[in-house]
């Protein structure tokens, strides 16, 4: 067995350095969340989304894979995948939401405009981690209420028998988490409806045992203790986020930032200095998310540092949250 290994990753590095192939992904649904905000309106809200990137190249590759084209065979219209998940996100809260893409009858009762929407995925070589780099920027409108919306999550797997290894980790999750984080960051600007303390009490204890049991979907709860809107889910997201799981402490403290609760940013700081490598991108990000004088400071000084150049997951954070 242990010869065998060698042999096949040789096959995979060869197979993907050659110019010109194809990678065809089918990517899940975004997972609803298990929230239930209180004292919702319950009359039904139009959203129109309307279509603004300037660059609508959706899953482009960079260095190793600039010559792979990556294809998800179920996502079409990104913006259209976006505007359902966000209708069916919206609708398991408890909001009546319609959410489109064309014009409608009447006005809408909010405005999502998308400026950036895209996968970057990266490979510097077929014995490296794959890694996914997930980018929104948009801008929603409600009324007198306009808020800048910026998400990121970042994932990586270095894949051993087959590329479709990569599809859930990197590709899949993400894409739900950033569903969850939209839609969090718009009730958060024209909403801000919550969660109980009884939910968040709820949703706390099946959240540690979820993470405990290692589950592979061990991200969701911590995402969804983000998006209560409930300063009560922080002590058992700074609990998470001590878990050794790359992927579940990255989630965690992406969590933190997405609650928003204050007085944060020596924590984060703190992850930031702990985390190596490409798991100081989550930290960054809810520093990021704060939105703060204080936080675009630590966010810009980063740009003359030697990681800015070395980690593409820290520079595509920084990059996203100080263009807004």
């Amino acid at each position: 067995m242990t010869g065998r290994l060698p042999l096949l990753l040789l096959v995979v590095a060869l197979t993907y350095g050659i110019s010109g192939c194809s990678l065809k992904y089918t990517i899940e649904e975004p997972v609803p969340s298990r929230v239930t905000y209180q004292n919702v309106e319950k009359k039904p809200l139009v959203m129109k989304i309307v279509d603004e990137r300037i660059d609508k190249k959706f899953s482009p590759g960079i260095t190793g894979l600039k010559s792979v084209d990556i294809i998800f065979e179920n996502v079409e219209d990104p913006v259209g995948w976006l505007a359902k998940g966000l209708e069916k996100e919206f609708s398991a809260r408890g909001v009546p939401m319609q959410a489109v893409t064309s014009d409608v009858a009447g006005q809408p009762a909010l405005t999502l405009t998308v400026k950036r929407y895209q996968v970057v995925n990266h490979r510097a070589s077929g014995f490296s981690a794959w890694e996914a780099y997930h980018l929104f920027l948009g801008q929603v409108t409600m009324g007198e209420k306009s808020c800048t919306i910026p998400a990121y999550f970042f994932n990586s797997k270095i894949p051993v028998w087959s590329m479709d290894e990569i599809g859930k980790p990197c590709l899949s999750t993400p894409m739900s988490v950033m569903v969850k984080e939209i839609a969090a960051k718009i009730n958060r600007c024209v909403f801000n409806y919550s969660a109980s303390d009884a939910e968040v009490e709820k949703m706390t204890a099946a959240a540690l045992a979820e993470v405990k049991g290692e589950s592979d979907t061990a991200c969701f709860p911590s995402i969804e203790l983000g998006i209560t809107n409930n300063p009560a889910a922080l002590s058992a997201l700074q609990k998470i986020a001590e878990n050794e799981n790359s992927l579940v402490h990255n989630c965690a403290v992406s969590a933190i930032g997405l609650l928003g609760v204050p007085g944060q940013f020596d924590y984060l700081a703190d992850k930031f200095r702990k985390f190596t490598n490409n798991d100081k991108a989550m930290p960054l990000k809810a520093i990021g998310d704060y939105g703060n004088s204080k936080s675009m400071e630590f966010l810009d000084k980063l740009r003359s540092d030697k990681l800015y150049e070395d980690e593409n997951s820290v520079r595509y954070c920084v990059d996203l949250y100080l263009a807004k």
